[in-house]
């Protein structure tokens, strides 16, 4: 009986690697965001409450730290030829050296997952996975000096030598903070609910708050998707950066508002729950992604709230000029690695350059359709300079008619400013993304 429930516990965890075998195989081939992969096997495994944070634990390690993971695989293994064994070296090592973990189990368990993939690799992933713990020490010792940050730390070299030059005192410090855990965050509805009602349902569903900013709020485990108000939306998932954002837009009653590069639509929810603006026009390039804005005009009904198909950078085709615009720029998304961590890998340094010449084509059509008076939000969701304050410097020598006014942001907030009073939500914010916030006058 006993043997039984043993060999019932073993496949249930070679079922689980196998399920994280294949979530990882998705982010990295498939180039699919963890989180979404996350939450899809969620929706159709049914787990316990425990092995859900085993897996988000070992994919969130091992797509955080994959630079540094593969060249120890490679350093103690022959070319690796099948995807999912390397998938399985890599989880392995994950626990190994990232995570608390019984070494010779983690071994052992490696090799009977093996068996199920490929019956002829146990051995070599046994053997692979001695090597790499006996050696470790060894092969840390021989990464060469130039690239020994880039490797540890596992960001691609192009972007550590970048960083030294936007941030030659702290470049390492940032690197660090960003391959830290995320913390989920959710905004309850001010209009639907008083700040003591909501803390109230939190301590009723055993939900410690970690950090707040006005109604944003960080919490301790995710028990809040099981409660009413997540389900009526009274209470949504937006990271405290992105609210102020909306916030330091401060739109007026009746005021025309953009949000230019709205999907999936939290800022411009945002814009409604905190503003009464005339009108809100949310717009988006891609027609799945309208498709989303519209379904949440629909859930929540506001009569102010338009959402239309159109190029970002061709607002003039809107035919409208706007008070108030919001322009959430695409961008490189460094501020949001700790929850797109696989974001990194896709990156290159062409991206940031084609990416700097969208955002000025994006600003340049807002500029246009902004009324004499009006107000621009920039804001894009990474710390490079080249998509910040490099743009800033830029929209201000072109238009001399622009201004920047000054951010309201909370004291608990760690902010940088740059030298034109744009805004950098700093690494050392411990639960926020990174971000940047510029606000510009058209006078």
């Amino acid at each position: 009986m006993v043997k039984n429930k043993k060999l019932t516990e073993n496949k249930m965890a070679g079922n689980i690697k196998l399920d994280i075998i294949n979530i990882i195989d998705d982010i990295l081939y498939e180039k699919k965001y963890s989180n979404i992969q996350l939450n899809y096997y969620f929706s159709k495994k049914n787990y316990t409450q425990k092995e859900k944070t085993f897996i988000i634990s070992v994919v969130n390690t091992v797509i955080k730290n994959l630079i540094y993971i593969d060249y120890l695989i490679e350093k103690g293994t022959r070319n690796v030829k099948k995807r999912k064994i390397k998938q399985l070296l890599r989880i392995s090592a994950a626990q190994l050296f990232f995570m608390e973990s019984d070494n010779a189990g983690v071994i052992f368990e490696a090799g009977e997952v093996a068996k199920i993939i490929n019956e002829h690799q146990a051995g070599f992933v046994n053997a692979a996975l001695k090597t790499i713990l006996k050696s470790k020490e060894k092969f840390d010792n021989e990464i060469p000096m130039d690239k020994r940050e880039g490797i540890i730390l596992s960001y691609p070299q192009w972007l550590v030598n970048k960083l030294k030059i936007d941030y030659p005192d702290n470049y390492l410090e940032i690197m660090e903070s960003y391959k830290k855990r995320s913390y989920l965050s959710v905004r309850f509805d001010k209009n639907k609910m008083t700040k003591e009602k909501f803390e109230k349902l939190l301590k009723e569903i055993n939900t410690e708050v970690l950090f707040s900013v006005d109604e944003v709020y960080y919490l301790s485990n995710a028990n809040i998707f099981d409660t009413e108000i997540y389900r009526n939306g009274e209470a949504v998932i937006q990271d405290a950066s992105s609210y102020l954002a909306v916030k330091n837009l401060a739109v007026k009653d009746g005021e025309i508002v953009l949000d230019a590069c709205a999907a999936p639509g939290g800022k411009s929810l945002a814009i409604l729950q905190l503003f009464n603006p005339g009108k809100l026009i949310s717009t988006d390039i891609h027609e799945h992604k309208v498709k989303l804005l519209k379904e949440l005009k629909n859930k929540y009904g506001y009569g102010n709230f338009q959402v239309r198909l159109n190029d970002a950078a061709q607002i003039e085709n809107l035919e409208v000029k706007f008070d108030k615009i919001l322009l959430d720029m695409p961008c490189s998304g460094l501020g949001v690695l700790r929850k797109k961590p696989e974001k990194i890998y896709e990156l290159t340094s062409n991206d940031i350059k084609n990416l700097k010449k969208l955002q000025k084509r994006i600003f340049e059509s807002a500029y246009k359709c902004l009324k004499n008076g009006g107000e621009i939000v920039y804001s894009t969701c990474t710390f490079s300079k080249n998509e910040n304050t490099n743009n800033i410097r830029y929209f201000l020598k072109k238009y001399e008619d622009l201004e920047i006014l000054d951010l309201e942001v909370p004291e608990s907030v760690e902010i940088v400013k740059d030298e034109f009073g744009g805004a950098y939500i700093s690494y050392e914010n411990k639960y926020m993304d990174g971000f940047y916030i510029a606000k510009l006058r058209k006078n």
